[in-house]
């Protein structure tokens, strides 16, 4: 029930003040919702448990620097034993998945948090037709539902089991991005310019209910099947956008809001 009723809330909050709002909606019960932080007894498998309670105490600590230095030290440890590697990439996704209003003041903590983002896609960059880098992490999934992440740069990416659902994408670029074998950015608010150009998508990828409030563009983008944008929104429907085929957005007038629908629909 909160779930649903946060949806409800947020898309009355969109019609009367915008995208903005329906974000700070969110935060304004984020504390409703399931708290998806690694908890103190889940500790990282093949990791000493000293260990995980100092990155666990440099990540909660009030000293943004402290913070900082903490994705260095999770860094250091995923490169030194790749057994470790799912268990932290889950920890530095569990910290962008942290309640975060944007936008925001706070340049400290954005600077932490693109040295999160920045650990991950290090980590999963492994441009097409190349050999897998000596770099490259694998891993099972990748938890970034309820994310908030700015200027995320996932370029040439080899995203496994990418959950962004209900995240927020601020100017998100994933130009040539790989995902397998499924995506999902349901309910996800992307904002300022996003970029899938000539992205590869699976057979299960899924943009319901998504909204795109800035220029989107997935031009070259190859789908193993026809994704399903059902319910997507387009907040600037007179913005340079290319939608994949047969999507296209429809609006009532050229200031309204535009939905985006299949073929003939409208």
């Amino acid at each position: 029930m909160v779930m649903v009723g946060l949806h409800v809330i947020g898309a009355l909050a969109g019609v009367a003040l915008g995208i903005g709002a329906v974000y700070l909606v969110r935060m304004a019960i984020e504390g409703a919702r399931r708290d998806r932080r690694i908890q103190p007894e889940e500790v990282v498998p093949g990791l000493r448990r000293e260990d995980w309670e100092r990155l666990e105490a440099m990540m909660e600590s009030e000293d943004a620097a402290e913070r900082l230095e903490s994705f260095a030290v999770l860094e250091r440890y995923g490169r030194e034993d790749p057994d470790v590697r799912e268990g932290l990439v889950e920890m530095t996704c569990a910290y962008l998945r942290k309640p975060f209003p944007y936008p925001s003041e706070d340049d400290e903590e954005l600077e932490v948090r693109r040295a999160a983002q920045g650990l991950l896609t290090r980590h999963f960059r492994w441009p097409a037709g190349e050999a897998r880098p000596f770099e490259f992490w694998e891993v099972e999934g990748l938890e970034l539902g309820d994310a908030v992440l700015v200027d995320p740069d996932f370029a040439d990416t080899f995203l496994v089991g990418a959950d962004l659902r209900d995240s927020l994408i601020v100017r998100g670029d994933f130009r040539r991005a790989r995902f397998s074998p499924f995506v999902s950015f349901e309910r996800a608010c992307f904002t300022g310019d996003t970029d899938f150009r000539a992205a590869s998508f699976p057979t299960h990828t899924s943009f319901v209910d998504a909204m795109f409030s800035g220029p989107t563009t997935f031009a070259d983008a190859e789908f193993d099947q026809d994704a399903d944008f059902t319910g997507a929104r387009v907040e600037q429907p007179g913005a340079a956008h290319s939608w994949p085929s047969p999507w296209r957005a429809w609006a009532t007038s050229p200031v309204s809001q535009a939905r985006l629908v299949s073929g003939d629909d409208g």
